[in-house]
């Protein structure tokens, strides 16, 4: 940018200078300088048009049109014609000095003389070539001649009207330069203010020496524009997620209060049975509670990247299958309908296992909890040629919107695609997917509203 302020002041400069040092001619030209006169027709233009007038008889011979000849007599021209072997074939009014025959030196030397005027071409006709010469009058053919008074040179810029013309022209290119320059940065100031007011919309980048500054505003302009939109959204989410974490807690609390009311209770005696369902009662909620809070905490440290991680190497094949083991094993999901295929017995990855394994818990049960209890799951671990390992959790249910499957991995997000009210933070799937970033593998998901949902994981 810096480069092309230079370049357009100094091309500015030189344009003003070129301006003023041609008015100065002009106005030196017309009051200083006399001319002389000038030729009354251009010599070249006749010798290149005289060939038109030559022509060849059907004897062979070369002879000039009534035209021609006319032009020869009302301007005093001599003619000569010369075949190939530069031989005189037709000759009118030619100067006495004028041989019937040139050789090649002798034509130069006349051509060059300094008494005669003499212009030549030549003809083509028949396959052959004619030259012809043309000699004019010295006097008709005029040169331009100038004169002038030392004195009024001397005196030329002393001239209070040429001084006044040369301020007045440096006032207007100043000017119009300056105006040039001042337009397109009260445009990009008009920018920037309506983007701190919150206005985006900014109108269309024009040509000019700004053009990458406002392109680059335009470009700022639907940045932020987009991550406006996409803060609203999120700010909706996180409110919605506020509200439910609330109530998912306030809920728990509330039962873990009653509960605890009743076996604190001494007007009422209650039986072993009763506290003991009390109790589990009372833990089962308080371990919900402590999810919650820890997936809070597990987000926040993975989201500021102050997460340590313990990597070692480990069996990704082995760590899956204890997963879906310890899955089935919940009596929420003992009749799940779940199917394990790997490539390899041993697949050895550096990883957090704690984590890793956080992350297939989430999968697999959101996968489960977003569908009904007929859905089926298939998980499938391949070690690539490449030496990578591509891990997916595919399931065959109502799978998910194109909304939806834009927000899958981001903080506050509940998928709608479902019938019944989903326990849990809503961090889950942010979760799986920050752990696996900082892991430096990838995680993508794909799928389409009624045919299932596909979670790959490339290692």
């Amino acid at each position: 940018m810096r480069g092309k302020l230079i370049i357009h002041y100094f091309v500015t400069f030189i344009l003003a200078c070129l301006i003023i040092f041609a008015i100065n001619i002009v106005f030196m030209r017309e009051n200083i300088y006399g001319a002389g006169a000038l030729y009354n027709y251009e010599p070249e233009q006749l010798v290149t048009t005289f060939r038109n007038y030559i022509y060849l008889t059907e004897d062979n011979k070369v002879e000039v049109n009534k035209e021609g000849m006319d032009l020869l007599n009302s301007d005093n021209i001599g003619l000569q014609i010369l075949d190939e072997d530069n031989k005189e074939v037709f000759q009118y009014e030619k100067p006495a000095t004028a041989p019937s025959y040139y050789s090649n030196v002798s034509l130069i030397d006349m051509y060059s003389h300094k008494e005669e005027t003499l212009f030549l071409s030549e003809k083509t006709i028949n396959n052959k070539t004619y030259t012809y010469l043309l000699f004019l009058d010295p006097n008709k053919v005029k040169r331009i001649t100038y004169s002038y008074d030392v004195k009024l040179i001397e005196e030329a810029h002393k001239f209070p009207l040429l001084i006044i013309i040369n301020l007045a022209l440096i006032i207007i290119i100043s000017f119009l330069s300056t105006v040039r320059l001042i337009r397109p940065i009260n445009r990009i100031i008009n920018k920037i203010l309506n983007l701190s007011n919150g206005n985006y919309n900014i109108g269309k980048t024009k040509q000019g020496i700004y053009y990458k500054v406002e392109k680059s505003l335009n470009n700022l302009a639907g940045r932020l524009e987009r991550n406006e939109i996409e803060r609203e959204k999120l700010e909706e989410m996180r409110e919605e997620w506020i509200s439910n974490i609330s109530h998912d807690i306030k809920t728990p609390l509330t039962s873990i209060i009653g509960n605890a009311e009743i076996m604190a209770d001494t007007e009422y005696e209650i039986d072993d049975e009763i506290r003991d369902k009390c109790c589990t009662t009372i833990i089962r909620k308080s371990e919900y509670i402590k999810t919650l809070v820890e997936d809070l905490n597990l987000s926040t440290r993975l989201k500021n990247n102050t997460l340590v991680l313990n990597k070692k190497k480990i069996n990704i094949v082995s760590l899956v299958r204890h997963v879906i083991i310890d899955i089935i094993n919940d009596e929420k999901y003992s009749d799940s309908n779940i199917t394990f295929n790997y490539s390899n017995e041993e697949i050895l990855l550096e990883l957090d296992e704690g984590l890793i394994k956080r992350v297939f818990i989430n999968l697999i049960i959101n996968a489960f909890v977003h569908n009904s209890k007929e859905v089926k799951v298939s998980i499938n671990i391949q070690k690539l040629d490449t030496g990578g390992v591509n891990i997916s959790i595919e399931d065959n249910g109502k799978g998910v919107s194109e909304d939806e499957l834009n927000n899958i991995f981001k903080r506050y997000y509940r998928g709608t695609n479902t019938s019944k009210k989903i326990e849990g933070s809503g961090l889950g799937m942010a979760i799986a997917h920050d752990i696996i970033k900082s892991h430096g593998a990838e995680i993508v998901a794909t799928g389409k509203l009624g045919y299932g949902l596909k979670i790959e994981i490339r290692f």
